[in-house]
């Protein structure tokens, strides 16, 4: 198979907590069973067959949380659709995005990573690798959703902790600042106390926060995708990876439903000193307000 307000009241942007699936091909064959699978997995689908219409989707639903798209369309293709959720969509509300290509490569997988696509999988694509990129994909936009519904609370309850666009005047002081940048260096020097400070560089680090994020899920990520929460190239990211691997903090294998997907997740003394780093930024963060 190719499955491959007004009055005085307090009101707050609509976070959606659905996930509805956005699935994009130009191929009706295809189209037709990804919906048909996708639905069968239990999710809610709309599809477009084009990338204009799929902008027109995202544009006038809310309810649209994961897109999953083909790469090869006329017209635009499913990097320059990926490219424009990510600069007008992604900003303001929770999106979650996958690529599927039957042309998989480095340079591929390397643009998809800079459009913020979170994974990419390959035709001829199996109901079970599907399934467990959408579980992902939904888990991933629920905690997206969690945040923006977050920060939305927090500029009606306390306006002043999140500057508002239009707030120009609102500037810190030089004892703002200079509390600021001791709490960055308490937390930067606490990282010693966990972890080997030679294997900490930034996308290494980058890198161990993803997958603690994911551990607090209990998934896996894919080394695509852990590679892509880094602002270095794809090869660069992998070579950490690679160093967190070789220095017994980062567990990586095989995914058994796909051999072609390499996952990754934070060894279990790796994850506990994350835990106990984590916690302590908290507090730390905690006491200075």
């Amino acid at each position: 198979m190719h499955v491959s307000g007004s009055n005085g009241e307090l009101t707050f942007k609509r976070i959606p907590k659905g996930c509805t699936v956005l699935v994009v091909d130009d191929d009706p064959a295809c189209l037709d069973e990804y919906r048909d699978t996708i639905v069968n997995l239990g999710y809610h689908v709309v599809c477009a067959s084009n990338a204009s219409e799929a902008l027109k989707k995202i544009s006038d639903s809310e309810d649209i949380g994961i897109v999953l798209t083909d790469l090869e369309m006329p017209s635009m293709n499913g990097i320059s659709l990926l490219s424009e959720i990510a600069e007008r969509f992604k900003p303001n509300r929770p999106i979650v995005t996958l690529v599927i290509t039957g042309h998989s490569s480095l340079e591929v997988a390397t643009m998809a990573m800079q459009t913020q696509a979170t994974d990419l999988l390959s035709k001829p694509v199996s109901m079970d690798h599907l399934a467990t990129a959408l579980r992902r994909a939904s888990a991933n936009h629920s905690v997206l959703a969690n945040r923006f519904q977050i920060t939305e609370l927090t500029k009606l309850l306390n306006p002043h902790a999140v500057q508002d666009d239009i707030d120009h005047d609102a500037t810190p002081t030089h004892d703002d600042l200079q509390g600021f940048i001791r709490l960055l260096l308490k937390l930067q020097h606490n990282k010693s106390k966990y972890f080997d400070p030679a294997v900490l560089s930034g996308p290494s680090w980058e890198i161990l926060l993803d997958l603690a994020e994911a551990s607090l899920r209990g998934e896996p990520v894919p080394a695509s995708s852990a590679s892509a929460t880094t602002l270095v190239p794809l090869t660069t990211a992998l070579r950490h990876v690679n160093n967190l691997v070789e220095a017994g903090l980062v567990k990586r294998w095989t995914d058994p439903t796909d051999k072609r997907r390499t996952l990754l997740e934070l060894e279990p003394d790796a994850k506990a000193a994350m835990q106990r780093y984590l916690e302590n930024a908290w507090k730390l963060k905690a006491q200075a307000g």
